[in-house]
This record gives structure tokens, sequence and C-alpha cells, in this order.
């Protein structure tokens, strides 16, 4: 009976000892690098992505400030979270925007060990996600449309990867038996109908933006010459043009988020154009 005991209590410190190794051999996941060697794949993945170069983007600017390296880096993504920010001074020790920006391992908090829900997390640095939902234009009423309740990572996972990329149906590398983001989810049509689709869409937005472009640059360089040519009126109509263009140029999709909502931005700054360009010319 005692030996039964005694052999017990022996296999118990043994399995303890064992975890207690196994446990010390677990990385404490302070650093992107620390993923490398149990998720090699993922890890291979994110080295193609901005995420990858979003520091070295910004570590030599001299104009680049704290808020900057709240979404150019891990450390001042974690501290933007918690509502802080971080001492550009030490940019030199800082690591880019990398798996321990997004995942708390051990966390069950969220999803896939995700800091935060996916579309928060995304939305705290990219400003698509008020363009999809059709917000935030001056002056413009919301102008939501289909792709307003998609999420992020429907388009740009959609191959539940760590690539990111989003596969054009009009890209001509793209192989048949691969399919393209948009028909993963739009099952009811082809490839072929997608791919006219989408660059019809960058067109309507050229024909719409270039001639608004070309107005504003013009406006620009006439009251470069004369400052005071403007009323207080037509200076606020001016200054919610500019505001409202930045966010189309922030986006980048060329209306492919949000085209109903970029159109309506670019018809009301047409519109306040002309009452600006009648009081200058």
């Amino acid at each position: 009976m005692m030996f039964a005991v005694a052999l017990a209590a022996t296999v118990i410190l043994f399995r303890i000892a064992g975890l207690t190794a196994q446990e010390k051999s677990i990385p404490d996941h302070g650093s992107f690098t620390d993923c490398r060697p149990c998720h090699a794949e993922q890890y291979k993945m994110w080295e193609t992505t901005g995420h990858s170069r979003a520091l070295a983007r910004i570590i030599n600017a001299p104009e680049a400030n704290a808020d900057c390296f709240g979404c150019h880096t891990a450390e001042g993504f974690a501290a933007k979270l918690q509502g802080n920010k971080i001492d550009p001074t030490n940019k030199e020790s800082f690591q880019p925007v990398s798996c321990v920006a997004c995942h708390k391992p051990g966390s069950a908090a969220n999803s896939k060990q995700l800091v935060r829900d996916s579309e928060k997390i995304c939305s705290e640095c990219h400003s698509q996600r008020a363009v999809l939902e059709g917000k935030g234009g001056r002056g413009i009423e919301d102008v939501r449309s289909f792709h307003s309740a998609v999420t992020c990572v429907s388009c740009h996972m959609s191959e539940a990867n760590h690539d990111l990329k989003l596969f054009r149906p009009d890209d001509p590398g793209l192989p048949e038996d691969r399919p393209d983001t948009c028909t993963r989810c739009h099952k009811d049509n082809s490839r072929k109908i997608r791919a006219k689709q989408l660059p019809d869409w960058h067109i309507f937005y050229k024909e719409a933006m270039d001639p608004v472009e070309a107005d504003m640059a013009a406006i620009s360089a006439k009251l470069k010459e004369k400052p005071d040519l403007l009323n207080a009126d037509l200076e606020a109509k001016l200054s919610t043009i500019r505001f409202n263009l930045s966010i189309l140029r922030r986006d980048g999709s060329r209306g492919a988020h949000n085209l109903d909502f970029a159109l309506e931005i670019l018809a009301h700054a047409a519109k306040d154009i002309k009452a600006i360009k009648a009081a200058i010319y």
C-alpha cells in the first residue's frame, strides 16, 4: 500500500516537473520573432504585407510623431488601444505592426486570440470602415451601399490567411481554379461579370473625380496669387470640399468600397466649385 502511494506521488512529481519544463519552453510572445518558430507559414505571409514594412516607412521621417507610431508599430498600437501614446525618441527599439500587435496569446477574450474584435482592430488605423458605411462626409448624409455591412477581413482575408491579399476578378495572373475575392461571396454570377463591373466603378469614379481635382488645382493656384478672393461662406465651402476629398484619397479604393458615397461627395463638390469659380473668375 505504501509503495503504491509512493509510486503515485512520484508520478505526480514527474508530471509537475514535466509541465514546468514545458511551460518554460513556451515563448513569451513579447516579440514577433518569437512567433516564427511555431507559425512559420503565417510569418512568411506577414512578411509580404504592408504591416511588415509599416515601421520602415516612417522611422527615418523627421516629421513622424507619436500618433504616427501609434499605427506603424506594435508598441504604439498597444498604447493606442489603452488610450496612451509612446515616446518616439525610443523608436530604434520599436517593432513593426506584427503578430503581437493584433494577437494576445493566451487570451480568450476574442476569437483567434485577438486583442480586440477584428473590425475594431482594423478601424483603429484604417479609415475605410467609415467609407464602407458612407459616414463622415461634411454636408453629406449617410450613404450606405450593399458593402456597408461587409467586414474588412471578408475581402482582405478572403482565404482566411495572413497575406491580406485582395484577389481582383480582373487580375490576368489569377488562375481560373483560384476564386477571386468578389466571386467568393457573389456566387450568383461569374468572374467575367465581376471583372467588368469593378473597372466600370473605377471609370465612374475617375470621370467624376478628375474634373473636380482639376478645378481644385486651378482654384488653389488662383488663391495663391490673390488669397482674399473668397468671402467667409465660400471659404467654408472650399474647406468642406478639401476635407471630403481627403476622405476619398485616404480610402484609396477609387469607389470600390462605396461608389454611391464617393459620387455623392463629388457631386456636392462640383456644385460648390461652380459657386467658387463664379466668384474668382
